[in-house]
């Protein structure tokens, strides 16, 4: 509590409250835009904070991670398309109100809830802080190494797709650590004497490449129209203010699902998806008359609180343990890194103020969107009409840009390239992507403490002889152990799942990209050879780790009887990806079972035969297309509204041309500069990849640019001219 004063007089200044409003319009902005992602904000608004104050940063990312959450819903409501993953759960009982005529009415409610579940789960993070802080105040080298390990295992195992896949993703991350100086010893690693490589590949750099870049190539790939018709409902703020009432009204239901999201947050890496859907089956089973499916304003509550609630919960593992709660908090542990702050127990030690920033930007974020989209919801819904076309060379080109302007390094540029394209082909064999980020951020502080460990401890008395450690070790072998016994029994209970997802691991192209990352820790074992006894120890360690799993992978997918008896450990669809989907199976046998009861009570009644008939719609749809993650090209719009399908063909031919018009981007940028290779890239991008008309392609090129020119170059001073021919 000493450190709140300092944290007050920091959010009262104006620099904060700036960065905190651009903060919650970012969020707003990426939570209603389905396909963009919060993710890609975040990463996007890196660069532009580097020369701000730690505490005025921390402001403006979390800001942007809190505001995000209500916005979603918007569009879920009112055209049956989820801003993000966790909005799914609303579209349920959402769309279903709209179509009613009630869509004021279920914003009011997703506002309302939305709010009050966010003050919820932030109660219960400050009721939890002082039980926790003790426990981290006693960790040291031997703790710190333990827990980076039992973070990195929890993530592997929790994040999409098989078990071994996200093992595999988080020792790549840790061995893309080790490039550079090595922390003890000395040593100068996996340079390959580029002296720009010799202070490591920054985290900005990593994040932007990885994040923004990738999906802006998935959006190129798709370029699918977000939403082509518009509601025509006109609502007043009466129905609003009824849902809010409503809410009121409701504090037990309020009260549960808040505590599920919260608790939900808790787990790293389970998400906002789970905590929408899990808080959506318990409203079903405990209400009385529940007519989920048709339009149940509980439907609409009980997601909404919950989701909100997952962020102030995902806080506590990510500020105080360094563990991401989200994919969202693990951005912004990345930007948390860039200005000096170790995201973990040191920084409840050190920095407690900025625990404070956090919890207070949470609920104030929270309120602030709920009620400006509350205000301006179906203003914001035009925001969707924005072509994925136009959209995604935007977002390539602040993402490239960004990375210029951090060192003024074309290298930092080829880097952020470089890691969007390897996390595009991780992506397209389901590797996950966050566990690369967590081992890149917790390697060298894992490296560092168990080389401090061993010397000053030694290796049996430092990991063996301490309680914490002994409880760390347990814990990590247990959730391998968890995974593997779940693994087991999940192909013996649904061997056709597991036979898909064996197909999906076995392809040519994943046992190829499997083959390059086994030959990538070939060579880093056999270079890690020549460094000093101390720098060599930790890249041999995970180089070997890396090679073994990847022959295992390898040999499991080539050899037929080791596929039949293990084909479970690498098939595809495990971890959160397969919760998230019994979930979505689960919502649509509930609507079904409401569904059949309403059918039997419509024939008495014409009105509710209506109102079933528009439930069932609803259902169908839910149950024949799963809401879309993020990145993934947007499901069924609202009645009447086809989104056409890109055939496999064109996409890829789109791919193919971004791919190309990246590569020229960079060397008109070698050669003639920025601000020549702005322009001529967003009008190739818009001719040739998404094939916009010649009207909308200049207007974009002239307006985009211009913008460009006056955020880099007039605000933040970045020198775009130049080029190795114009350079004067």
């Amino acid at each position: 509590m000493d450190a709140l004063p300092t944290a007050l007089a920091a959010v009262a200044t104006w620099q904060f409250l700036v960065a905190f409003l651009i903060g919650c319009a970012n969020g707003m902005l990426t939570g209603l835009l389905p396909g963009l992602g919060g993710s890609v904000g975040i990463a996007l608004m890196i660069p532009f904070t580097y020369g701000m104050e730690t505490t005025t940063a921390m402001g403006l990312f979390v800001a942007a991670l809190a505001g995000q959450s209500f916005c979603g819903s918007i569009s879920a409501i009112l055209l049956n398309i989820p801003g993000s993953s966790p909005s799914a759960a609303t579209t349920i009982d959402g769309y279903p109100l709209a179509r009613q005529g009630r869509g004021g009415f279920a914003i009011g409610i997703s506002a309302s809830a939305s709010f009050l579940g966010a003050a919820i789960g932030t109660v219960v993070l400050i009721a939890l802080i002082p039980a926790v802080r003790p426990l981290v105040l006693s960790f040291s080298f031997a703790e710190f190494t333990l827990l980076g390990v039992l973070g990195l295992t929890i993530i592997a195992m929790a994040s999409r797709g098989s078990m071994i896949k996200g093992i595999i993703a988080g020792l790549l991350g840790v061995l893309l650590s080790f490039v550079g100086f090595a922390p003890v010893g000395g040593d100068v690693r996996y340079v390959f004497d580029q002296p720009a490589l010799f202070n490591g590949f920054e985290v900005v750099v990593v994040l932007v490449g990885m994040f923004a870049i990738t999906e802006a190539l998935e959006l190129l790939r798709t370029n699918q129209t977000v939403a082509q018709t518009m509601m025509r409902e006109k609502f007043g703020y009466g129905q609003i203010w009824e849902g809010i009432t409503y809410t009121v009204k409701q504090p037990f239901l309020l009260a549960r699902s808040s505590l599920i999201g919260t608790g939900v947050g808790l787990v790293p890496a389970v998400g906002g998806t789970v905590a929408a859907f899990l808080a959506y089956f318990q409203a079903a089973r405990t209400v009385k008359n529940p007519r989920f499916g048709q339009g149940d304003p509980r439907g609409v509550l009980a997601p909404e609180a919950s989701n909100d609630a997952k962020d102030a919960g995902s806080a506590l593992p990510s500020l105080a343990f360094g563990i991401p709660g989200s994919s969202d908090w693990a951005i912004v542990m990345g930007a948390m890194v860039i200005h000096g702050l170790t995201p973990g127990p040191n920084l409840i030690r050190e920095n407690p103020d900025i625990v404070w920033i956090a919890i207070l930007v949470l609920i104030a974020a929270s309120f602030l969107s709920s009620f400006l989209g509350v205000l301006f919801g179906p203003q914001l819904l035009h925001i969707t009409r924005v072509k994925p076309g136009i959209l995604s060379p935007v977002v390539l080109l602040l993402a490239v840009v960004g990375a210029y302007a951090l060192n003024l390094s074309l290298i930092d540029v080829l880097v952020s390239i470089g890691f969007g394209l390897v996390a595009y082909v991780m992506r397209s064999i389901g590797m996950p992507l966050i566990p690369v980020i967590l081992g890149f951020i917790l390697g060298p502080l894992v490296e560092r403490s168990y080389l401090q460990t061993v010397s000053t401890y030694g290796f049996v008395d430092g990991f063996f002889s301490r309680p914490i450690t002994i409880v760390l070790i347990v814990l990590t072998v247990a959730v391998i152990g968890y995974e593997v016994y779940s693994t087991r029994r999940a192909s013996k209970r649904d061997p056709v799942e597991i036979a898909r997802g064996l197909v999906s691991a076995t392809r040519p192209w994943a046992l190829m990209v499997m083959s390059v990352f086994g030959l990538l820790g070939v060579a880093a074992l056999a270079m890690a050879t020549d460094f000093s006894p101390q720098g060599r120890t930790f890249p041999i360690i995970t180089a070997s780790a890396l090679v073994v799993l990847i022959a295992a992978y390898l040999l499991i997918a080539l050899v037929p009887p080791l596929r039949r008896r293990a084909g479970g450990v690498i098939s595809d669809g495990g971890g959160m990806e397969e919760l998230v989907s019994h979930l979505q199976h689960e919502a649509a046998e509930l609507i079904d079972t409401q569904k059949d009861v309403q059918q039997k009570d419509s024939r008495a009644s014409p009105a509710a035969e209506q109102t079933t008939d528009s439930g069932g719609e609803v259902a169908v749809a839910q149950k024949q297309a799963p809401p879309k993650q993020a990145g993934e090209p947007a499901g069924p719009g609202p009645s009447g509204m086809q989104v056409v399908q890109p055939s496999p063909g064109e996409m890829a031919r789109r791919l193919r041309t971004s791919l190309i018009l990246v590569i020229a981007m960079v060397a008109v940028t070698v050669m003639f500069g920025v601000e020549f290779a702005v322009p001529l890239t967003l009008f190739a991008f818009l001719r040739l990849v998404t094939g916009e008309s010649w009207r909308t392609t200049v207007m974009t090129t002239v307006i985009g640019s211009a913008a460009f020119y006056l955020v880099f170059h007039t605000a933040l001073g970045v020198p775009l001219e130049g080029g190795m021919l114009l350079s004067y």
